[in-house]
């Protein structure tokens, strides 16, 4: 596995480690000068979804593969559609745990097309971050843009949120933001 992609796919552990650290601990003061990630806001993407086609068990868990029909992305600096023909290989793990890697495609609205791969992993079923949402997880979304307004995306490192939407069992809301 390449450095970036390890790297990548051990964030989301990294920010929940972060967002669950105690506060009750033994005091750890980090030292001066140490840079501290912060996080600004990307875009909010609003998907829609067929229904699973369900694969049953396998040797790694529960396999789903959901595909991706559609949505929107609205941003600061982006804003488009999602293509229909995308996919989420979803996976119930066989410790409880899940996984999800998705690779779709964003037109933005001035024409440019965006790979999207975007990965996470949840633990058991049930745990949903802290938050009241059924289903919920932080992602690790990587791009490939074309070489113009949006190759900024193919060199920064982002962290997102995924949750099902709560007025529709065909959609998922991710909100993407870029560490800084």
């Amino acid at each position: 596995m390449s450095d970036r992609r390890h790297f990548l796919t051990s964030l989301p552990l990294a920010a929940l480690a972060l967002a669950s650290a105690r506060t009750d601990a033994a005091p750890y003061t980090l030292p001066p000068g140490v840079r501290v990630p912060k996080f600004d806001f990307v875009y909010e993407c609003d998907a829609t979804l067929l229904a699973p086609l369900d694969f049953g068990a396998t040797n790694e868990g529960h396999r789903r593969v959901i595909p991706i029909t559609g949505g929107t992305v609205r941003g600061p600096r982006i804003q488009g559609s999602l293509l229909n023909g995308g996919a989420d290989w979803n996976l119930t793990r066989n410790d409880g745990g899940s996984s999800v890697e998705a690779d779709y495609y964003l037109r933005t609205d001035d024409g440019v097309l965006i790979r999207i791969v975007n990965r996470g992993v949840s633990g058991p079923t049930g745990s949903a971050g802290g938050t009241d949402e059924a289903f919920f997880m932080f992602t690790t979304p990587v791009f490939e843009a074309p070489a113009g307004p949006y190759e900024w995306l193919n060199h920064g490192t982002f962290v997102a949120t995924l949750g099902a939407r709560k007025d529709s069992h065909n959609a998922v809301l991710i909100r993407v933001f870029q560490v800084v």
